[in-house]
């Protein structure tokens, strides 16, 4: 029977130093697996790396601005000088960018948020999976969104970069299967996170009327995911969205 023990793997996770990237970055490191915090924060990222240590668990923070190639190759090489290689990628660093009407979003938001959520990822992916490779195989897991399988007023540019993720994940799950190397998206909703403090102006109950179970979710919730998905538990699922939104993608709440 498949378990979620992800003892002698070594996984890097960007965007954590806060929410559903240190939140992973900690379950990940409870399942097993040596960890790579990736993030622009030092404190921030370093002080969950210290928390991971503390707890008996390894990790090693790596100062990464994913917008910078050379710093995503360094950071596979941090992954096989400290711990030997690379069997798990999680490629979550993300921004929600300006929310807006079209019209009104000035266009270098473009920019910003394709930058962030789809170059970087196709980016990293050219220096990761060579690494997964030299392990036999692995697990790439991209952040998507809900957002990335159904639109929304207003997030037009975030919306697009999420499809953008998404196509990108099923079309490397396709190229990589040979290579026994499982490309899968984690979908989150609404997250209890600093992304949704920023996109809800504070109020992050604001996007309940859309989310059947009629509460924002919480980091640790995808956390669990991300562990399922890096895990033998899914060794037979690639290519596949998998939402964690309360149901949102589910139809249209009513009544």
């Amino acid at each position: 029977m498949s378990n979620q023990n992800l003892s002698g793997k070594v996984a890097i996770i960007t965007g954590a130093s806060s929410g559903i990237g240190a939140a992973s970055a900690v379950a990940l490191a409870n399942a097993g697996a040596s960890v790579v915090l990736a993030a622009r924060s030092i404190d921030k990222g370093e002080a969950v790396a210290e928390k991971i240590r503390a707890a008996g668990a390894k990790a090693v923070f790596v100062q990464t601005d994913v917008t910078k190639d050379d710093q995503l190759a360094a950071l596979v090489s941090a992954a096989q000088s400290e711990f030997g290689g690379l069997d798990i990628a999680f490629n979550n660093a993300g921004t929600e960018g300006a929310p807006g009407p079209i019209l009104d979003v000035d266009p270098s938001n473009y920019d910003t948020v394709f930058d962030t959520n789809v170059r970087s990822i196709w980016n990293a992916v050219r220096h990761q999976i060579p690494a997964l490779k030299a392990r036999g195989g692995g697990v790439i897991i991209n952040t998507s969104s809900i957002l990335g399988l159904r639109g929304v007023a207003n997030f037009s540019t975030y919306v697009a970069s999420k499809f953008a993720v998404e196509g990108l994940t099923r079309s490397l799950a396709l190229e990589l299967a040979g290579d026994n190397i499982r490309v899968n998206t984690v979908a989150p909703g609404p997250i209890l996170t600093p992304m949704l403090e920023r996109a809800s102006g504070g109020d992050t109950d604001a996007f309940n009327p859309i989310i059947p179970m009629n509460r924002p979710g919480t980091a640790e919730e995808i956390a669990d995911a991300v562990v399922f998905l890096a895990s033998d538990a899914s060794s037979y699922i690639t290519g596949h969205a998998l939402p964690v939104g309360g149901g949102a993608t589910a139809g249209f709440v009513t009544g």
